[in-house]
């Protein structure tokens, strides 16, 4: 299982969350997604995801992004509905 994080403390914007989901994917100035239908084909295809093997995702100080970020449950509702673990700590 592949393990990605996303770091909340850098999340105050709905554009943050973009950079920073893509970062964790794709390294520095990585693509994963800009709005809730492109979050959900990269989920689904192999935007840097492994195209074989399970992955998951970790959101470090996700409470933080939750307090900036509009649409933290649509974003939240999008991994369920695509089946990919999200793990909010």
């Amino acid at each position: 299982m592949i393990h990605y994080r996303i770091d909340g403390s850098a999340i105050s914007s709905t554009k943050d969350f973009y950079e920073e989901i893509g970062r964790s994917v794709n390294g520095q100035g990585g693509y994963f997604g800009s709005n809730l239908d492109g979050l959900a084909d990269c989920l689904r295809g192999s935007f840097g995801t492994p195209a074989d093997d399970a992955f998951e995702f970790e959101w470090i100080d996700s409470e933080n992004a939750r307090a900036n970020l509009d649409g933290f449950d649509d974003i939240v509702a999008v991994f369920a509905d695509q089946g990919i673990g999200l793990h909010l700590l």
